[in-house]
């Protein structure tokens, strides 16, 4: 189909991309926390409120108390997710307004691709603090890394995931005062630790074992001891003989949609003014916390 594109065609294919987007399931989003308030293209500030120690007897006859809260402000800067592809061939219409095109449906799959890229950084990356956010800081595994050691027979040789690498995750969470009952853990592994657990759970007869959201079919366990885990393969290694996973606190990792997703297509000057649509989306996420984050350590 050739002819004039028009502004109905281009309301089309938003409408087509934006179902799209809808219909792409990001891996991360369910588990990070939504702020609707943060809007443009700038870095915006998240006030923390840190905890604060009450007074154990205090002087008789004192003045009240007055504790000042910790107030820590965490900057997010958007990232520019964009996505764009020529169209060769004649029937340009036909390829904006068919929801299954390819310039539909592959260009909605790599926007999700990109926030969850985002999503994925914010869990280890640095976090900007302080007054304007000057400074940068980095993630502090202090306290807070379960070794390749844990789950093994022996408690000395290095192994993959398995379910006591998750007990350890949690008692480690405990140690920072972070009360559980409260908190939505959420976990990340590669296929190999996908695996690993899989199997794990397969050769232990506990009731947690026997209550976990496991897909038989492709071996993947969605659910278990109170951990929903996502699939993710770029989360990167953890070093040269490990591969690095995650276990964190949804109350600690943020996300927003900066600048919705918006879509164009218009002809191009320097391609023989052939169609170019374009789909741009400003999406951020950070870490407000790092106690809520535990790296997991994975024998390769």
């Amino acid at each position: 189909m050739s002819g004039p594109v028009t502004d109905a065609h281009k309301i089309e294919y938003s409408r087509n991309v934006q179902l799209a987007v809808q219909q792409k399931t990001s891996r991360f989003e369910q588990g990070f926390t939504y702020h609707g308030d943060w809007k443009g293209r700038e870095m915006i500030f998240e006030t923390l409120i840190m905890p604060t120690t009450a007074i154990i007897d205090g002087n008789r006859g004192g003045d009240t108390p007055n504790i000042d809260d910790n107030v820590e402000p965490v900057g997010v800067v958007p990232h520019q997710i964009e996505w764009g592809k020529l169209i060769e061939k004649e029937d340009a219409i036909k390829a904006l307004t068919d929801f299954q095109s390819p310039f539909v449906q592959s260009g909605a799959a790599a926007i999700v691709r990109g926030r969850d890229t985002v999503f994925a950084s914010a869990l280890f990356g640095n976090r900007l603090i302080g007054k304007d956010g000057a400074t940068v800081s980095a993630y502090d595994p202090t306290n807070k890394i379960v070794p390749n050691t844990v789950g093994s027979a022996d408690g000395a040789t290095a192994v993959g995931m398995n379910l006591r690498k998750i007990q350890r995750a949690k008692r480690l969470f405990r140690a920072f005062y972070i009360d559980l009952d409260s908190e939505d853990l959420w976990g990340c592994l590669n296929a190999q630790g996908h695996e690993e657990l899989y199997n794990d759970l397969l050769t232990i007869n506990t009731d947690t074992a026997k209550m976990a959201y496991v897909d038989n079919d492709k071996k993947l366990v969605h659910e278990v001891a109170g951990v929903k885990f996502v699939s993710y393969e770029g989360l990167g290694n953890y070093d040269a003989q490990n591969f690095l996973g995650s276990i964190w606190c949804k109350s600690g990792m943020h996300y927003g949609d900066f600048w919705p997703l918006e879509t164009r297509a218009e002809p191009n000057p320097a391609k023989k003014y052939r169609l170019h649509p374009y789909m741009e989306n400003w999406w951020g996420a950070a870490r407000s916390e790092d106690a809520k984050v535990i790296k997991l350590q994975l024998k390769m």
